[in-house]
């Protein structure tokens, strides 16, 4: 089967299928392990994949024995291809799948009392969604002491913003793509 291949994890080498959406820009293998490279260990942890696609980043994290994942993705039928990739894999049970906008699900996450170890936000490219998320995650903060926030964007695209004060902020380029990582202060304390 072609599609996109897990990279990490107990379900290394897998493959799921990737939608032929012309729309759709899937994160690369590469920039993936660049993410858990920098997130280090997610086992236990509560991660959180905005703008989700066809689930690559969700399903690697389940791979890497995250606890759960709240996925995000506003087009009905990438996000009836995720839940399918999800089945496929005998992940569903740990994923919850929301279709509908980010702007949107934020603030009702927020208002759930829910909070995230690791946020993954990977906007349309240059469309203005990298400084917009931000500012709603500043806005209605899903995260915790110890949480990281990767935004994978553009290198003509920036945050906007500043993140709040005490946030450790770095960049990493790989080619067209850079990962911008938000630290909280504090360490990440997963669930016992």
């Amino acid at each position: 089967m072609k599609g996109i291949r897990i990279t990490g994890g107990r379900l290394k080498g897998r493959r799921v299928a990737g939608g032929r959406d012309r729309g759709t820009r899937h994160t690369s293998a590469k920039v993936r392990e660049a993410v858990f490279d920098v997130a280090g260990d997610v086992e236990g942890a509560f991660v959180l994949d905005l703008f989700a696609g066809t689930g690559s980043f969700a399903i690697e994290a389940l791979s890497r024995a995250a606890a759960s994942v709240t996925a995000v993705e506003r087009d009905r039928r990438t996000a009836s291809l995720l839940r399918g990739n999800l089945r496929d894999l005998a992940l569903d049970k740990d994923c919850l799948v929301l279709d509908m906008e980010v702007r949107y699900a934020v603030p009702m996450l927020y208002e759930q009392g829910r909070r995230f170890d690791l946020i993954f936000v990977d906007p349309p490219y240059e469309m203005g969604y990298v400084a917009s998320t931000l500012e709603l995650l500043e806005k209605h903060p899903l995260y915790r002491d110890g949480s990281m926030i990767v935004f994978e964007h553009s290198k003509r695209e920036g945050l906007g913003a500043s993140p709040g004060r005490g946030r450790e902020v770095e960049s990493r380029r790989y080619g067209d793509t850079v990962l911008t990582v938000i630290r909280t202060a504090g360490r990440r304390a997963h669930p016992a």
